[in-house]
């Protein structure tokens, strides 16, 4: 009861996180950095929530009888798909610090870029 418990407490909040987000763009006051916020939030509760379904099935977690092992894997392709979890998470972490751990090259400096030759 408490892995479902914790299933259902983290599928709560991703749903109440991503309707204040759906609220905040409604009223177009929505920042890029709430934005990432909540994606990495509910990537990474739903990777949770998946994991402790696995979990609660024991064995049949990883039989395709139950379709978990499926979610399982569709969930972690969103997780680290061209590093959405990571990227994400830079970009909500520019918001709270005001500082950037990445940024983006110019056309200038691409266009000077010497070729690395093989």
């Amino acid at each position: 009861q408490e892995k479902l418990a914790r299933m259902l407490g983290n599928v709560q909040a991703m749903f109440l996180m991503s309707w204040r987000l759906t609220k905040l763009a409604e009223a177009g006051s929505m920042s890029h950095e709430q934005a990432s916020l909540v994606k990495a939030w509910n990537t990474l509760r739903g990777r949770e929530v998946v994991a402790l379904g696995r979990e609660v099935l024991g064995g049949n977690g990883v039989q395709a009888d139950f379709h978990v092992a499926k979610q399982f894997c569709d969930m972690e392709a969103i997780y680290t798909y061209e590093g959405t979890y990571d990227v994400n998470m830079l970009v909500a972490g520019r918001g709270a610090t005001g500082i950037s751990a990445f940024k983006a090259t110019s056309k200038a400096s691409q266009r000077g870029a010497t070729q690395v030759q093989a």
